[in-house]
């Protein structure tokens, strides 16, 4: 597979260069929050879309959307069976990844009165890649 034909490593690639063009991308008036919380969300979402396209790719794991629980069954949320997937997979390191950007991508979306730090974004952007450079598609 060409996962540079993927939209996930598009994203990636964009999240790459927000960080690079950090400083220009501030609006007049702003601080650096809404640009930091930017890197981080799509830091985030590339480096899960990515694991979710490997699991399904590689380890043919499919997760399952609501409607797909049966009546009886626990309904556990896609970004949570990405992370358990990884884990089941062998890839615990790569959970352990995912979790932090995870986390720290709630943090960037649902706190915004709480800083954001240079040395966090740096941090999401490169849990992002060992994301990327581990999981291989061969």
């Amino acid at each position: 597979m060409d996962i540079s034909r993927c939209p996930q490593f598009q994203l990636y690639l964009l999240t790459l260069q927000m960080l690079m063009l950090k400083n220009q991308l501030i609006p007049e008036n702003c601080d650096e929050w809404c640009v930091n919380a930017s890197i981080i969300n799509r830091a985030y979402y590339s480096a899960y879309l990515f694991c979710e396209l490997w699991l399904d790719y590689v380890k043919k794991f499919k997760v399952k959307h609501p409607w797909d629980f049966k009546d009886d069954e626990e309904r556990i949320g896609e970004h949570k069976q990405v992370r358990e997937a990884l884990k089941d997979f062998g890839e615990k390191n790569m959970k352990t990844e995912l979790n932090y950007l995870f986390r720290l991508r709630r943090k960037a979306d649902y706190d915004p009165f709480i800083d954001i730090t240079s040395e966090e974004v740096t941090n999401a952007v490169h849990h992002m890649e060992k994301i990327f450079n581990h999981l291989k598609f061969e």
